[in-house]
């Protein structure tokens, strides 16, 4: 007798319950292929899940993107997270963040990646350092990671200062040398080919978003000149010392690159050609804005001997 309690209606043949997403733990040790990962504090959540600090059995450290549901189904985690491992695996290079191993461990699935010592932004918001110090690196270390990026057909689309890293690289075999300085691209999990850029299908912040996502029957078509754009805002936070929080109108008026232009820095109108309204007017690719800095760089070094 079940008093009245409805009986529940049986499951259709071939159905499968929804996949419990199981997050880390700190301090839990994590097994993949024979490799032990140790889960330590958690830094931070991002729009994929959470992120973690991590070492490896070699002692190496790394962080571990971990990609929770969040409100989305199993396939669908795993759709973005062999999204992300596929721009990871084939944007290797020295100045993109590496990618160790991916795995999927309990339903969640996990992307071990290099750790670096901090993002860019921190460097900006040290206020008595001197941008012009730190520019031509930062320049040179993204620029030639933004040029390999477009080489395979790919636009990041959201370089911004917390999306660069700083890498103080350790030589185990003379542990008391200085450590080496370089800056990396991180969080490719968004770069798309750029044969699929559209403006309905690319989300921006306000304060990076290009003109020509604005208005491309104005300014241009949508492509990797929104790399170039975005790098010249970054360096243009270098000089200011802050990120710069630009309106949609101030960005249809130019403000940003006659900000750049007005700057007392000799990078000053290099930036600002990178920022400059129309497609057709910007810098056309990574190699010729990095030239356009060095050259300027160089002669602000003869007019001082």
């Amino acid at each position: 007798m079940n008093h009245g309690i409805p009986k529940p209606n049986p499951a259709p043949v071939g159905f499968a319950p929804p996949k419990e997403f199981v997050p880390p733990e700190k301090g839990e040790r994590i097994l993949c292929e024979e490799t032990g990962y140790y889960i330590g504090d958690f830094i931070a959540n991002g729009s994929f899940g959470a992120v973690y600090e991590c070492t490896d059995d070699w002692g190496n450290n790394l962080i571990a993107k971990v990609l929770l549901p969040q409100n989305k189904t199993y396939e669908q985690v795993k759709d973005e997270w062999q999204t992300e491992l596929r721009n990871l695996v084939q944007l290797r290079h020295p100045n993109i963040t590496f990618i160790y191993q991916a795995f999927e461990y309990r339903n969640t699935f996990y992307l071990i990646v290099e750790r670096c010592s901090f993002p860019l932004i921190s460097l900006i918001e040290r206020r008595n350092d001197d941008g012009d110090k730190w520019l031509p690196y930062i320049a040179r270390d993204v620029l030639h990671a933004l040029d390999f990026i477009h080489k395979l057909g790919y636009v990041h689309k959201d370089l911004h200062p917390g999306n660069i890293f700083v890498s103080h690289r350790y030589d185990y075999m003379n542990p008391s040398k200085d450590r080496e300085w370089s800056f990396k691209i991180g969080d490719l999990g968004i770069s798309r080919l750029a044969g699929d850029m559209r403006p309905a299908n690319t989300i921006f912040a306000q304060w990076m978003t290009p003109p020509e996502h604005l208005d491309p029957a104005k300014f241009g078509a949508v492509g990797k000149h929104i790399d170039i754009y975005q790098t010249g805002l970054l360096l243009l936070s270098l000089l200011l010392k802050d990120i710069p929080m630009f309106t949609k109108k101030d960005i249809m008026n130019g403000i940003p690159s006659k900000l750049a232009e007005a700057f007392p820095s000799p990078c000053g109108k290099a930036i600002a050609k990178s920022l400059r309204r129309h497609v057709d007017d910007r810098t056309p690719n990574a190699i010729a804005m990095w030239r356009d800095i060095s050259d300027a760089i160089t002669k602000k070094g003869n007019k001082n001997t």
